[in-house]
């Protein structure tokens, strides 16, 4: 059975090579401007973002990754839970995830497309069980077996093997990626995961990165900086 996973003309073959780098690609795709700051978006968001976290937060993070990006899955475990508990969940952040195709472009565009067939709901857990899957997922792909990693990840997100055969030839979800890439090199992004705060790119590597950005825009605001040490 041919594969319904296909090489991305966007990024083209020699980006399948690449380690989470895209620079220097060129997109084909119109680049969609924010939407502007209405009742369920910020100034910093498109139409077609998924984030979470309150609108009304002074900081608007938006990220730029790739699900077959070991960068990507290395900073989603080791910065993001910190992120998430001590600046979204407290009001101060408001975080945007970014579709954008580096490391296995083919493998990642199915991965995406997956988060957008699946329940709308449910897109940030489809985005953090394939980090988490990550490592297997490459291993099936080096083995000729990717295609069935991918249909494991549509079941657990509610997608019937039909359905996600259905889900990988739709164009709609294509352009969309697509569109986002595009914005993203012309934002200047050329690699992931690749960071940019109320519209300013910013290196938010690691946790101590991450309080000692938003502490300056935050001031008094900003939690105490995190200390994950142990005694």
């Amino acid at each position: 059975m041919a594969s319904v996973i296909r090489t991305l003309s966007l990024v083209g073959a020699a980006a399948l090579f690449a380690a989470c780098n895209n620079a220097g690609q060129d997109g084909t795709a119109s680049s969609a401007t924010p939407a502007g700051a209405s009742a369920d978006r910020t100034a910093f968001e498109r139409s077609d973002d998924h984030a979470i976290g309150r609108v009304d937060a002074p900081v608007t993070i938006v990220e730029y990754a790739s699900v077959t990006c070991p960068a990507c899955a290395l900073w989603h475990r080791n910065v993001y839970p910190d992120l998430k508990a001590r600046y979204i969940d407290t009001g101060k952040v408001r975080y945007v995830f970014r579709e954008f195709l580096t490391g296995q472009p083919d493998l990642a565009e199915a991965g995406f497309k997956i988060a957008l067939c699946a329940d709308e709901e449910d897109y940030f857990t489809n985005i953090k069980l394939q980090f988490d899957r990550l490592q297997q997922i490459m291993q099936m792909a080096q083995n000729g077996d990717a295609r069935t990693a991918y249909i494991n990840i549509a079941k657990a997100s509610g997608l019937s093997e039909e359905e996600f055969a259905t889900c990988m030839a739709n164009e709609a979800h294509r352009e969309t990626i697509q569109s986002k890439m595009q914005q993203g090199f012309d934002e200047g992004v050329g690699g992931t995961p690749a960071f940019f705060i109320n519209g300013n790119a910013a290196k938010i590597g690691t946790v101590e990165q991450l309080d000692e950005v938003l502490g300056e825009l935050l001031g008094d605001e900003a939690p105490a900086p995190s200390d994950n040490t142990t005694e």
